[in-house]
């Protein structure tokens, strides 16, 4: 198969956007992903897939914890600033952050914040697939249009005008 075919494929595949975040050796990092799933409820547990060749790849690697904020559609400016590699120095610069219990930084607003801890990773291909224990969520009480990702476009639900 021809790798060009996959890419445009997975363009049309709408996912919602969520703010990976961890902290190692005292310097928040963070990435913007869309490979972002519940695994199980029994344990709570997140399964998240990250490119090796992210920024963020090696630190979650060595993290303690992580945390997975889904972002709503008001967080489009958190998104961009997070997804553009030459934002990378100033990226926590923006929103409102918090330290949840694992020390794990979350973006307050969010719809939703997962605090996890590394429970298992495996590689496949160019990505590692981390799956984290959750060990609280936060609801910020954001009662607004989850974030979409689609055809290389952030979106909304509401598909009044794409954001």
């Amino acid at each position: 198969m021809d790798p060009n075919d996959f890419k445009s494929g997975m363009r049309r595949l709408a996912a919602g956007v969520s703010l990976i975040t961890c902290e190692c050796n005292g310097v928040r990092h963070g990435l913007i992903a869309t490979a972002v799933t519940s695994l199980s409820a029994e344990p709570p547990s997140l399964l998240i897939c990250v490119n090796a060749s992210a920024s963020i790849h090696e630190h979650l690697s060595e993290a303690e914890s992580f945390c997975v904020n889904v972002l709503s559609r008001e967080q489009q400016d958190v998104a961009t600033r997070f997804a553009t590699p030459k934002d990378r120095e100033t990226r926590f610069e923006i929103g409102d952050w918090s330290e949840l219990e694992t020390g794990a930084p979350a973006l307050r607003g969010a719809q939703v914040s997962f605090d996890c801890r590394p429970a298992q990773k495996s590689v496949f291909g160019t990505h590692t697939i981390f799956i984290g224990e959750v060990v609280a969520v936060t609801d910020w009480g954001s009662a607004s249009d989850p974030l979409l990702y689609h055809d290389g476009r952030f979106e909304s639900l509401t598909k009044t005008e794409s954001v």
